[in-house]
């Protein structure tokens, strides 16, 4: 129940530090999201990893005592799921089409470039999404999207 809660803040820290560097925060933003941030919440998503779809409909198989010691992910890597995931947050909130413009360019990136297993794609699904919904919350609470956050985020995400 404590690890929970300590993941719980660090989703939280890791989103208000993501607003704050898109502009959706008055309040100053540290260049990079901890180590330790991401590493725990790195582990929640494996742990959940059984949660996802691995292939086509089937659900992943539990993660392994060898993957919590050696993710199949890097920390770099699970670092850009909580960035995407906040911004496809941000854009739910302004009324931007969100799966198109952050969630399908990160899957094609993960597959394309970086020719992610399907494993190594759910992993990040499930860490895009703990992020995308700790952080809607988050959003919801302030309100509306301000028309400056909205055009600030329509320049930054990918038109197609």
């Amino acid at each position: 129940m404590r690890r929970a809660a300590g993941v719980a803040l660090a989703v939280s820290i890791a989103g208000l530090a993501l607003m704050s560097a898109s502009g959706a925060s008055a309040q100053p933003a540290p260049a990079t999201i901890p180590d330790e941030v991401v590493k725990d919440i790195l582990e929640l998503g494996l742990k959940n990893i059984h949660r996802a779809a691995c292939d086509g409909f089937n659900a992943c198989a539990p993660t392994t005592p060898e993957e919590l010691e050696f993710p199949p992910i890097s920390i770099d890597q699970a670092r850009a799921a909580l960035v995407t995931g906040t911004r496809t947050a941000l854009a739910q909130w302004c009324g931007l089409d969100a799966n198109r413009r952050s969630v399908l360019p990160m899957n094609r990136h993960l597959r394309k470039a970086l020719r992610f297993s399907n494993r190594q794609v759910a992993l990040m699904a499930v860490i895009h999404g703990i992020q995308q919904s700790a952080m809607a919350e988050q959003l919801k609470a302030k309100g509306a999207c301000d028309e400056a956050t909205r055009t600030r985020l329509d320049a930054q995400l990918p038109k197609s």
